[in-house]
């Protein structure tokens, strides 16, 4: 299976309109690719969740502009977009006591690939587990 472990970027932000515009104007301003991206919604804020092709930068600037970025390293993973698929890998890492906290992702078109980021307890465990499948 084809992944990779990357660095992610937890954000805070009031839940208004207008924020994620601000987020990522800033990283754009830099010529910063973002290539995953989830926002959740919460009572009173909303948490990003990037994968950039610069975290560093990326966390810098945001840190700059007075935002609170956590850092995190993710599995990014190229899924087939068949039936199944996530299926044996939810079950493969399951059945190694992996445990899924989250998981993002999207396809463009079916058929295609995935690009699946998912934050696991044990992200040593996972890869090795993700290298036999």
């Amino acid at each position: 299976m084809n992944f990779t472990t990357q660095r992610q970027l937890t954000v805070a932000l009031e839940n208004y309109p207008g924020r994620l515009a601000t987020v990522s104007s800033i990283i754009s301003q830099q010529d910063i690719n973002i290539m995953a991206i989830s926002l959740v919604d919460n009572i009173e804020q909303g948490v990003i969740r990037l994968v950039s092709s610069e975290p560093a930068i990326c966390k810098s600037l945001l840190v700059k502009e007075g935002l609170y970025v956590i850092e995190a390293e993710v599995l990014a993973i190229e899924l087939t977009d068949s039936p199944g698929e996530l299926a044996r890998l939810t079950q493969a890492l399951g059945s190694a006591q992996i445990n899924i906290e989250y998981t993002y992702g999207s396809t463009v078109r079916p058929d295609d690939k995935m690009r699946l980021i998912l934050k696991v307890s044990d992200l040593k465990k996972a890869c090795q587990i993700l290298t036999e499948l």
